[in-house]
């Protein structure tokens, strides 16, 4: 088993994504947890991956279009993302939502 890690989001170093989209990234050997920050009217533009991924909204509204299925989401609401799914994230509002990838994004360690 791994080492125990506790953190606080916002002790830990914050990497720009694309302009107006900040990440924050805690990552184990099997699971990874990514608090991202969304300016107003920023797109994630469509993409996909083999990793499965559940996004939380925090706080802020989000738009989700996952597999040509759009929803607009707010604090407390989730989605599980299959792997492999085309899907984009509009932000309506400054939003944060923490994304759980399954296996871990490599790409995005630091």
């Amino acid at each position: 088993m791994s080492d125990v890690t506790y953190v606080k989001w916002a002790d830990m170093p914050q990497v720009d994504m694309l302009p107006g989209i900040r990440r924050r990234v805690l990552g184990g050997d099997k699971l990874m947890s990514v608090q991202v920050a969304l300016e107003k009217g920023v797109v994630v533009p469509e993409h996909k991956h083999p990793h499965e991924q559940i996004s939380h909204v925090v706080s802020g509204k989000v738009e989700f279009t996952v597999a040509g299925q759009s929803k607009v989401m707010g604090p407390g609401e989730a989605v599980l993302i299959p792997s492999d799914a085309l899907h984009v994230a509009t932000a309506l509002e400054e939003s944060v939502v923490v994304d759980v990838f399954s296996p871990p994004r490599e790409d995005f360690r630091d």
